[in-house]
């Protein structure tokens, strides 16, 4: 199971959110047929925007979707999440899975250089019953996924916010995954910040935390310096989950127009259609598109 646990330190002056998410991303992997870079950014991407649906969505009927494009060779990257009391739902696409570059100087995978940094990204809270959205757009710092999340909390939320992300990859595919976000509450002290970075200064990645098999909770204690750390949830989950349907696919093709629909039916006599979340094909015979014209 992927595992997500909320923690409390320095006396309630500093909040945290931690996960392992290492079954996530080995599903997304193997769903969208990623290479290691792709899977390094994916893995990142999921994993930041799953835990953001434990701290910014507040009712049962929003949900995010979370926008990058950096204009690099994996294209967009798109992630939409809903969330029950304790599961975060999470799905994700790439416009390309398959791209692989050389791993930079130090070795590691260049995550930066698939995404890109010249773009943006964007966060769309919405609501389905009242039709309501919040948009929060900043520019791309590095590409990177938490450097770029770091700074929208600044931005857009005036938010300090520590993000570390990380995917640890072998041969056999996704050892490890996972990631945490620290917020500092508005009473934090300069010795809780001073003691948080001492602690950060000598904690080891969270991708090799969770390799380690260490706990959450300890993860917690470790990027925090604090022992005593309070759990506020730890029975948390994220899955991926897509909610594509044939009903909502039959709107999209209404919503193209009479038009469309006519040419549609006139070029190709059927319509094929593939949901780029989970790879669910759905067909439109000549009758169902006329079908659906009858309704227009």
């Amino acid at each position: 199971m992927n595992r997500v646990a909320k923690f409390l330190a320095h006396e309630g002056r500093v909040s945290l959110v931690c996960a392992n998410t290492t079954e996530l991303v080995e599903e997304i992997r193997n769903l969208h047929d990623l290479t290691p870079t792709t899977t390094a950014a994916m893995g990142r991407f999921a994993t930041i925007t799953g835990m953001m649906g434990f701290t910014d969505i507040k009712e049962k009927d929003d949900y995010i979707t979370f926008q990058i494009n950096g204009n690099g060779p994996m294209g967009r990257l798109i992630s939409v999440v809903r969330r029950d009391s304790t599961t975060s739902k999470v799905k994700v696409c790439v416009d390309d899975p398959h791209v692989e570059l050389p791993l930079k100087s130090n070795g590691k995978l260049d995550v930066g250089g698939a995404v890109g940094k010249n773009g943006f990204l964007n966060i769309i809270n919405k609501n389905d019953v009242i039709d309501t959205n919040y948009n929060g757009l900043v520019p791309l710092v590095s590409g990177e996924i938490a450097e770029d999340f770091t700074e929208y909390f600044a931005k857009s939320k005036q938010k300090p916010t520590v993000i570390a992300l990380g995917v640890l990859i072998n041969k056999d595919g996704v050892k490890a995954s996972g990631g945490y976000m620290i917020q500092l509450m508005p009473d934090a002290t300069e010795e809780d910040i001073s003691k948080v970075e001492k602690a950060l200064e000598n904690a080891p990645s969270i991708s090799q935390m969770i390799s380690e098999g260490r706990s959450l909770e300890n993860v917690a204690q470790t990027i925090t310096g604090d022992e005593d750390v309070m759990i506020l949830a730890q029975e948390l989950d994220m899955i991926y989950e897509c909610d594509c349907s044939r009903e909502k696919l039959e709107k999209s093709l209404i919503s193209i127009g009479k038009k469309e629909i006519t040419k549609i039916i006139k070029e190709d006599g059927k319509a094929d259609i593939i949901c780029h979340f989970c790879n669910e094909k759905y067909h439109f015979s000549k009758e169902d598109l006329e079908a659906l014209l009858e309704e227009m």
